[in-house]
């Protein structure tokens, strides 16, 4: 005698039918339903679970698509799978799956997400109509292996006006994301240098994803220490610790958001042309949007010995989904690259790359860059505005530059996991930094409007000050 025993909630957001499927194949998997069994019909279980037969039909035609159960003319659905044969029959659901009630995300204050509400869509798909009418044909082929040659021109012109960088077309690499870049980079060393024990270093708080890599490529990889007190680090850490290559964000040290300054820059480069194995790779970190004087030049602007690989992405300067990022390589050392690199080719649709180079053409990327400037402005003012008052309780760094505000809360007792729990509860989430057991959270605003940065706040500090109870 066929059971009928399953149970539909229709106020989850689970349909119906995936419901069904679940419940149905995890009797299959328990053997509460058996091999060659017959299944309830269509019509009995719509009438018993009072639901559409399209619903029940549905459910039907992902199991048999899945192999769970097979349809025979005129008899109906029986089991087909072989539940003793199963070995992961462990891991199946509960038969009536539960869901968990999790708070409902308002705010997200991620320091690395950028305004995705004045991003200049027509202009986007203007560039994107044009290369049709200027490429054609060609845009069928793959082109330059290290990249679109338009795209590096206009890349290396701008790089000119707006950081300083001296290099020309062909010594930029365009790829896909800067992990792109340091894994051929990784690539070309091991072959470039003759050593065969490197030692990579970076910053504490240094790109997850770089250091990732690395380890991936069973690289050494030293911690350089940083501090807001002090002039970031100790030049002669990099000599004691018989560094090869510096992974360095020197135009926005992250967590606190500071400059390397003049000096350290110089003895940065001297460091490294102490030795024919030292190279120094920049990654310029939100380097453009800058509130206070005029953007930082870069480190590669003070190389005259080919010391400095500078690392560019337009993941924030345009949108993270674009995934073009570029590396400008020394002379000597592009030389090398394209004797032990040449197999690479562009992992950029080319497609994408002229759409970019046509836009940066047009003069859309220039007009972007500085309309967003003045946008993350205001939000960064009004951000350090509404934290003024509270400067017994809040201190904060970095706020002459980048998307988010690194703030210090003191006289808490509270835990910063306790207080990301709270805000979490809140629909708040805050993002701490691990450092020296100081409750420091990173703040973004880049997808936040002022409203929505306002109400974000208006709650949120509530969360984070100390009560007098405490």
């Amino acid at each position: 005698m066929q059971k009928l025993s399953y149970s539909l909630d229709k106020s989850l957001r689970t349909p119906l039918y995936l419901q069904l499927y679940e419940q149905i194949k995890a009797d299959i998997h328990c053997q509460r339903l058996n091999f060659a069994q017959r299944l309830p019909s269509k019509r009995r279980l719509c009438e018993y679970l009072q639901i559409s037969q399209n619903t029940v039909e549905s459910a039907y035609t992902q199991l048999q698509a899945e192999g769970y159960i097979e349809s025979k003319t005129r008899r109906g659905f029986f089991v087909c799978f072989q539940a003793e044969l199963d070995f992961n029959s462990a891991k199946i659901p509960p038969k009536v799956p539960h869901f968990q009630d999790l708070p409902k995300l308002k705010f997200d204050l991620d320091p690395n997400r950028i305004d995705s509400c004045h991003f200049p869509l027509q202009s986007w798909r203007k560039a994107a109509r044009s290369c049709f009418y200027a490429q054609g044909r060609e845009l069928l082929s793959l082109g330059d292996k290290q990249g679109d040659a338009n795209l590096r021109q206009q890349i290396a012109h701008y790089l000119a006006l707006s950081r300083g960088v001296n290099c020309d077309a062909q010594q930029i690499v365009i790829a896909a994301g800067v992990e792109g870049c340091l894994q051929q980079l990784i690539l070309l060393f091991n072959r470039h240098i003759p050593q065969q024990s490197m030692i990579y270093a970076m910053e504490s708080f240094g790109y997850p994803k770089v250091e990732k890599l690395l380890n991936l490529y069973e690289k050494e990889v030293v911690k350089l220490p940083v501090s807001e007190e002090e002039d970031w680090f100790d030049i002669e850490f990099l000599k004691r610790h018989k560094i090869n290559i510096a992974y360095l964000t020197p135009s926005h040290l992250y967590p606190f958001g500071q400059v390397l300054s003049i000096t350290r820059r110089q003895q940065l480069l001297d460091w490294a042309n102490q030795a024919q194995d030292r190279y120094i790779i920049e990654d310029d970190y939100d380097s453009e949007f800058r509130y206070k004087g005029r953007p930082i030049p870069a480190l590669q602007s003070l190389d005259f010995k080919h010391k400095v690989i500078y690392l560019g992405s337009f993941s924030k300067l345009l949108m993270p989904a674009l995934r073009i990022s570029f590396m400008v390589l020394p002379k000597p050392l592009l030389k090398a690259y394209q004797q032990y690199c040449e197999f690479f080719h562009s992992s950029v649709s080319r497609f994408e790359q002229q759409r970019l180079a046509n836009f940066i053409q047009q003069g859309e990327f220039e007009k972007h860059i500085h309309r967003m400037r003045k946008i993350y402005r205001r939000k960064m003012e009004l951000l350090c505005r509404l934290l003024a008052p509270y400067k017994d309780s809040i201190r904060y760094y970095g706020e002459h530059s980048g998307f988010y505000l690194l703030i210090e809360i003191l006289h808490q007792p509270v835990s910063a996991a306790e207080l990301c729990r709270r805000a979490l509860a809140q629909g708040i989430k805050i993002h701490p930094v691990d450092y020296q057991d100081r409750k420091l959270f990173s703040l973004g605003f880049g997808d936040l409007s002022e409203q929505a940065l306002r109400d974000a706040m208006a709650t949120l500090l509530d969360l984070l000050l100390p009560s007098p109870k405490e």
